[in-house]
């Protein structure tokens, strides 16, 4: 049983996989493996894969295409190890990331570090450069994600508890950060960059519907309800707020904006105040 299994589903990344692979298995420690789960029949994207030769990686073709969300459940299911990272098949691994996230699993158990976004013809730039606290994290959620999902690092009961990707949604991540949350787990953003992730064209996250998609969710609506009511914020659903569109009156921002660190709080009032003004430019 290795300490860390490293899961990244592909499909169709037959132009990316190969230096995705490589970059994680430089970072990995040799206490690690490297699953690649093939979704569905894809012949470029296996050769690429296979054409990688270490002993921690394998790579297993499933016979049809399922979606991101369940390949990343049989993955999680069919491996054994105290530690679970995702990685996606287009983003780039820094160096130091497993040696900097295993370094903080001490005091968490889910930690994800800062990206910086490449591709689609854009300058690179990073996200945001500072760490979150658990509490900050569950503070912002209503208001963004403030996690990069493929710079995951979990316990695997963590996981398990929280069902994590059990159901399909456009917004799995955001799902599994509030499952979490609800069973009392700790969530911890690390201040460093650890992955370079990619911006394409072909992105779930780039389609034109895909906020809408978020929004109308019921998984996503669910955890978003079920969070609001159990920190006290049921002002977040009034008039029907919703994930994409929070109930958030200015006087309930100030509220908000104590409640994290004075070094978040530059951060934090840039993604809490946008729905202040949002909701009072439309009226």
């Amino acid at each position: 049983m290795p300490l860390i299994t490293v899961i990244m589903p592909a499909y169709r990344a037959s132009g990316t996989i190969g230096r995705s692979i490589r970059s994680t298995l430089r970072a990995m420690p040799r206490d690690a493996q490297l699953v690649v789960g093939l979704d569905g029949p894809d012949d470029a994207t296996e050769r690429a894969a296979r054409a990688v030769t270490d002993p921690r990686l394998v790579v297993r073709a499933h016979e049809r295409n399922r979606g991101s969300v369940a390949c990343t459940r049989e993955l999680l299911l069919s491996t054994d190890s105290a530690f679970v990272a995702k990685m996606d098949a287009d983003d780039l691994c820094a160096p130091w990331r497993f040696r900097l996230e295993l370094a903080a699993m001490p005091h968490a158990d889910i930690v994800c570090g800062s990206g910086i976004r490449f591709g689609g013809g854009a300058v690179p730039r990073p996200s945001y450069f500072g760490s979150l606290t658990s509490e900050e994290i569950g503070v912002l959620l209503p208001f963004t994600n403030p996690m990069f999902h493929p710079s995951m690092l979990a316990r695997r009961e963590t996981l398990l508890e929280a069902n994590a990707y059990a159901v399909d949604s456009p917004a799995e991540d955001y799902v599994l950060w509030h499952d979490a949350l609800l069973n009392g787990a700790r969530l911890s953003k690390i201040a460093a960059p650890v992955i370079a992730y990619r911006l394409s064209a072909g992105q779930i996250s780039g389609a034109e519907d895909y906020h809408r998609r978020v929004e109308a969710d019921p998984e996503v609506r669910r955890v978003y309800q079920e969070w609001a009511r159990a920190t006290g914020r049921g002002w977040l659903l009034d008039d029907g707020g919703t994930p994409s569109h929070p109930s958030v009156p200015s006087e309930r921002a100030a509220e908000v904006l104590t409640q994290v660190r004075p070094v978040t709080r530059p951060y934090a009032r840039h993604q809490v105040m946008h729905h202040v003004e949002a909701a009072e430019s439309s009226c």
